[in-house]
């Protein structure tokens, strides 16, 4: 059976412009998401996550893992990865062991996340493979995100940055936190500059704001 296709791998470059190996194990956290940036313009940072290792950590994912039902724990990952894909600039690319899940080994597309169901080998030895492929192909920053201390090593060997399956947790949260941060600044801004618009005085613009935050938490709590 031919191995799904893997489009989001770029030209070789020369090998003198990738990072050196002692990068890769500097915190991510600075330098994940802007490696499109300088000499390689074109290269887009690569994320290959261990899916059910991520969600046998993920306490809102491992109840649905834990009880075998596998497809709401996928599921539920995809929807979190499509966000992180768009919100951080990434491309994301999850791994699930096609034989655990009780599928063939193929490959589908969520919101431009890749979902890969390997069958001819388990998810971590696929990863391995993809990070070497990437590594050659020219990527110059691949993560690999799992918990799983052998497949961490086999993965740095390989030439990739690592994350635990708790930073990936930790950075989706701090995302979500972001963007919501983002949204009430945005509709601060809008609904006070519609106020002053009518020459209200601040004080009452900021009463307002006050009683349109008690009537969203009220409307919360029912």
């Amino acid at each position: 059976m031919a191995k799904p296709a893997t489009s989001y791998r770029k030209k070789k470059v020369e090998k003198d412009e990738l990072p050196d190996d002692s990068e890769l194990y500097r915190d991510p956290t600075n330098t994940l998401y802007y490696t499109n940036q300088g000499l390689l313009d074109d290269a887009v940072p690569v994320l290959l996550v261990d899916g059910y290792n991520v969600c046998g950590y993920w306490m809102k994912l491992k109840k649905h893992f834990m009880k075998g039902r596998l497809d709401v724990a996928r599921q539920k990952l995809v929807d979190e990865l499509v966000s992180f894909s768009m919100v951080k600039e990434v491309k994301v690319v999850v791994v699930f062991d096609a034989l655990m899940s009780g599928l063939p080994t193929h490959k589908e597309d969520f919101a431009g996340v890749d979902v890969i169901f390997s069958g001819e080998t388990c998810a971590d030895a696929w990863i391995e493979k993809e990070v070497v492929a990437l590594r050659e192909d020219g990527c110059p920053k691949v993560w690999v995100v799992t918990s799983d201390v052998c497949q961490q090593q086999a993965a740095h060997g390989a030439g990739a940055y690592i994350w635990s399956s708790k930073a990936l947790v930790s950075e989706i949260k701090s995302m979500h936190k972001e963007v919501e941060k983002m949204m009430q600044e945005t509709r601060s801004t809008s609904f006070q500059g519609r106020l002053l618009k009518h020459n209200l005085d601040s004080e009452v613009v900021d009463a307002l704001k006050d009683l349109r935050d008690k009537l969203s938490e009220n409307e919360t709590k029912r």
